[in-house]
């Protein structure tokens, strides 16, 4: 990313050129609920100073399951990797104040619930942008900021029932089937970073920040694959279908230790029959000659259920023997598309990934975590987790102590202070960056005073 000043002479973040990180100088003020803190992790992976503004004793999630033999919570670990720890007591003297201040050193803030709520908080993105004209304001939430559904309530299951990707996943005869985890989190998050982006970029260039109006149930209705399309141009409405396409040939098949997927086509010819027919043909599987039938080019055998079946049979006659990488390493070879249906242990294991340095080693309390990295190189740059969650509060007095306007009120930072394992706000370290960043100054101006906000967060 090439290096910026904005107009009143600060440098922009991301000087790449000398080894620094794309985000080095941003600083990110994270609000967020359950929903929003996957995009701050994000940036913190980039190499924002990404501050987690919590209540005493911390967000709660931090103790949501599943957890560490010692209690700490894998998602939230995952989350909060890199970020920096500020507590803020709800009701101490001066907060007000301290987090105005602390949002005028700021280019991003964080934030992930309805505007009602956000409004009672002091933190509606109107009032917070037109008090810091030069703050981008990413605001994901579960349905956005408009529309007679902003203030629902919203989990990971509803939203995916309001996106539309619950309709289609799982077997066609049985109820939908969610995947496991915040998938929306995750969804939102990387959509909510990928604007927040775009919106850094026209605040170097213009000195201007604005708001980032990110709705969840967009975020997971625009992840639906061709399913709209299928409506708009075939007027087709796409369901669940379990296993696979009802087609011949496409589709999960069970094997030794697993499963894999297969592609023999869709719609139209079979690209793949006659290679996957050469193979079974080769592994002297009986009647796989009999897939050379012309009926098996005609569309509507195909996908008739007897067809469907009949090559079930076969192949899975076939594969049953076989491991999933024994066949995913053959078909490759014949030019045939199959994949692996892989496990987390087959990630953790895998050769590519491991190869590629994927998993990074991560401390959390007792226990070391395997941590996915980032799924982007930049050339020169270790992009990837930074260090585990701090306690709350560990950076309480680092950061508040040199906010513009000389030092904090003493309660905000006293009742940090009571936070920390031995009662002085220290703990697992933070993120290895700069303590401050030295980019793009947020606010200029005198800070108003007014912002009310409470920093403890629930999940949406």
């Amino acid at each position: 990313m090439t290096v910026r000043s904005d107009p009143h002479g600060n440098t922009a973040a991301g000087d790449t050129a000398n080894g620094g990180l794309p985000l080095d100088g941003v600083r990110v003020i994270d609000l967020s609920t359950r929903l929003g803190a996957y995009a701050g992790r994000l940036f913190a992976d980039l190499g924002a100073d990404v501050i987690r503004v919590e209540p005493p004793g911390g967000v709660p999630e931090r103790g949501a399951p599943p957890l560490t033999g010692d209690g700490a919570g894998l998602s939230f670990a995952f989350t909060e990797a890199g970020k920096r720890s500020v507590v803020l007591d709800d009701a101490g003297p001066g907060r007000t104040d301290v987090l105005d201040r602390l949002l005028s050193t700021a280019q991003l803030l964080l934030t992930s619930e309805g505007p009602a709520r956000l409004r009672e908080r002091g933190l509606h993105p109107e009032d917070v942008t037109r008090r810091h004209p030069r703050l981008i304001h990413v605001s994901v939430s579960p349905f956005g900021l408009t529309g007679p559904w902003a203030d629902r309530p919203a989990t990971d299951l509803t939203l995916l029932a309001a996106g539309g990707l619950l309709a289609l996943a799982g077997d066609p005869d049985l109820p939908p089937v969610r995947a496991w985890g915040e998938q929306t989190s995750v969804i939102a998050g990387v959509h909510s970073a990928t604007a927040a982006l775009i919106a850094l970029l026209a605040l170097e260039d213009t000195g201007r920040g604005q708001i980032v109006d990110v709705s969840a149930q967009e975020a997971v209705a625009h992840s639906l694959e061709n399913a709209v399309q299928y409506l708009d141009l075939e007027d087709v409405v796409r369901r669940r279908v379990g296993a696979g396409p009802a087609e011949a040939g496409t589709g999960l098949f069970a094997c030794a230790d697993g499963w894999i997927y297969l592609v023999g086509g869709l719609g139209g010819l079979p690209l793949a029959w006659d290679a996957i027919t050469a193979w079974l043909e080769a592994e002297g599987v009986e009647d796989a000659a009999g897939l050379r039938e012309p009926r098996w080019l005609e569309r509507g055998w195909r996908r008739g259920e007897e067809g469907v079946r009949t090559f079930r049979v076969l192949f899975e006659r076939f594969a049953a023997p076989r491991t999933k990488r024994e066949l995913y390493e053959e078909g490759q070879r014949r030019g045939i598309s199959i994949a692996p249906v892989s496990t987390p242990g087959d990630l953790l294991a895998s050769p590519q990934l491991t190869g590629r340095g994927f998993f990074r080693r991560v401390a959390v309390g007792g226990t070391t975590l395997a941590f996915p990295g980032s799924p982007y190189r930049f050339a020169g740059l270790d992009v990837a987790p930074g260090n585990p969650p701090a306690v709350p509060g560990a950076h309480t007095e680092e950061v508040l102590g040199a906010l513009p306007g000389g030092p904090s009120a003493p309660g905000a930072i006293t009742s940090a202070r009571a936070t920390g394992p031995d009662g002085d706000g220290t703990g697992a370290p933070g993120v290895a960056r700069a303590a401050v960043p030295t980019g793009i100054t947020a606010d200029s101006a005198a800070v108003p005073t007014g912002i009310t906000a409470d920093s403890e967060e629930t999940a949406p």
